[in-house]
């Protein structure tokens, strides 16, 4: 509940949201002068998750890049697993994109060709590790106040091929048993769509043929349309072969 402590160390401070990855909650580092942490919190009932978390949390406490959090300590109280990751100050585009559609806006085509620019170096990075991040959504994307770059936030490849948000992950993700990096490629091209049109992935997804419909900001961008589509191909022979790859061709 608010107020806990956590290892002695972490007081909760807000519940931000719940899932079936377990509870999220802001804290603050009681020796650390307060300083804002992010916590995740794994119950008893999950014993398969808290397992995967235990296995890959090693592997992401050593990802060092400044457009992902750090990850902190693990910590097991009263057969609960505490993740601690570092907070970071901003919003994400998930919220950006809502307060636009209230003004009847969307992103522009050199905004999301910023965006590429500037996440697909984070990806190359986190792929070289064998680490992927699982669940690239725009609510899964912070814009952080300090710098206006884009933050990696909530991976979901530790949680296997189900967790994914809806729409993001190719179909046959939910078949596979371990997550790829194109996966994460093709997320980042739903993203990028999304952003563009201001509508959910439902909305631009054609679900007989499988066909993409292309934002009306696209129209003027043949070779920027040209690149995104790339992303979302599904065939391994024409796709990118990786993020390296995919950022030099936008």
């Amino acid at each position: 509940a608010v107020g806990d402590q956590i290892g002695e160390r972490y007081r909760l401070e807000l519940e931000l949201a719940r899932g079936s990855q377990g509870l999220l909650w802001r804290a603050s580092d009681q020796l650390a002068g307060e300083a804002p942490v992010v916590l995740r919190q794994l119950t008893a009932d999950q014993p398969e998750l808290q397992e995967r978390f235990r296995s890959l949390w090693p592997r992401l406490q050593g990802v060092l890049h400044p457009q992902v959090p750090r990850f902190g300590a693990l910590i097991e109280e009263e057969g609960a697993l505490w993740l601690v990751r570092e907070w970071q100050e901003g919003r994400t585009f998930a919220e950006w994109q809502e307060a636009r559609r209230e003004r009847q806006l969307v992103f522009g085509a050199g905004e999301v060709l910023l965006l590429l620019r500037q996440l697909l170096p984070v990806l190359a990075v986190l792929h070289s590790q064998q680490l992927l991040h699982g669940d690239l959504s725009p609510a899964n994307l912070l814009r952080r106040d300090s710098d206006g770059l884009p933050v990696l936030i909530d991976f979901g490849s530790v949680a296997g091929a189900a967790q994914a948000t809806p729409g993001y992950a190719p179909p046959e993700r939910t078949q596979l048993l371990q997550g790829e990096p194109w996966m994460d490629l093709h997320a980042l091209g739903v993203v990028a769509l999304v952003l563009l049109s201001g509508e959910g992935p439902a909305r631009l997804l054609d679900p007989v043929s499988l066909a993409w419909r292309w934002p009306a900001t696209l129209a003027g961008q043949p070779e920027l349309q040209a690149q995104i589509s790339r992303l979302l191909l599904r065939q391994p022979g024409e796709r990118f072969a990786s993020a390296a790859k995919a950022l030099a061709a936008f």
